[in-house]
């Protein structure tokens, strides 16, 4: 009975010190769940925060990124349509410069051949117009072919003037066109005057290059820079006071002096022409 006894005290005392470790444990485990929902309400709210703000961030981001690539679009779309206004400008301004050059290019042709009119019309001599269809030269010859010729009533020797002054004398005639000798062919000479000078006379002669030399002079005299010679009239191919050229150099070294002579119809400006008719042959 004894032993009986003292084996149910033990297991009586077993269990209470379980019943104890499981009290125990037990508190620490509802400790442990209210301080995780302590802290949870003390941590949520800060995490939600900065959750938000992040969220705000983006969404703003993307926001200004949206309407970014909105006007970057909008100025592609804007700068292609501004190349092409561009585009049409620019061959507008082409066109109206073309136009202005056309312009230009009449109105100087109109007062070339109103010039040369007036200069035909002073001469008091008949004669008809002509255009220059070509100009050929080297060191030596100095041509030039006209579009009128022996069927439109051109005739050998006969003068050519352009809007300046004297160009030449007609030196081949073809049925349709002519051949014109310029003044500064080698082959050519004319019998000038000083202007304003009473009876000194002289011959340009051709040197194949830009000037005319004046040389045989009637009287002891060296023509001044400056001083312009007009056709004298002798000989009868070349009515007199028709303009030739104005001295450009006198080389006073030489015996006689040299002296250099530009012409007014230089082969540059040469386009329109008229050719004196019923002239000597």
């Amino acid at each position: 009975m004894a032993t009986r006894r003292g084996v149910t005290r033990t297991d009586s005392g077993a269990g209470i010190a379980n019943l104890i470790k499981a009290f125990i444990w037990g508190a620490f485990f509802a400790a442990g769940v209210l301080g995780v929902i302590a802290l949870s309400r003390l941590a949520l709210p800060p995490v939600t925060g900065l959750l938000g703000a992040a969220g705000m961030r983006i969404v703003s981001t993307a926001t200004h990124m949206w309407h970014w690539g909105r006007q970057w679009v909008n100025t592609l779309l804007s700068s292609d349509d501004a190349a092409l206004r561009l585009q049409r400008l620019q061959r507008r301004v082409a066109a109206l410069e073309a136009e202005n050059l056309y312009l230009r290019r009449l109105a100087e042709e109109n007062q070339r051949l109103r010039t040369l009119l007036d200069l035909g019309q002073d001469l008091r001599h008949p004669y008809l117009a002509a255009e220059i269809v070509a100009i050929g030269g080297s060191n030596w010859y100095r041509t030039a072919i006209i579009n009128k010729g022996s069927a439109e009533g051109v005739t050998p020797n006969a003068p050519v003037l352009s809007h300046r002054g004297l160009a030449g004398r007609v030196w081949e005639v073809r049925s349709h066109h002519s051949v014109i000798l310029l003044l500064t062919d080698r082959r050519s000479a004319v019998g000038v005057a000083l202007s304003g000078v009473p009876r000194v006379f002289g011959i340009v002669k051709g040197t194949g290059g830009r000037w005319l030399e004046l040389v045989h002079l009637s009287r002891h005299i060296t023509p001044r820079r400056g001083e312009r010679l007009v056709t004298s009239g002798l000989g009868g191919v070349f009515p007199p006071d028709i303009p030739v050229g104005e001295v450009v150099r006198v080389d006073g070294r030489t015996e006689p002096p040299t002296v250099w002579v530009r012409p007014f119809a230089h082969d540059r400006n040469l386009h329109e022409v008229i050719v004196l008719t019923d002239t000597p042959p």
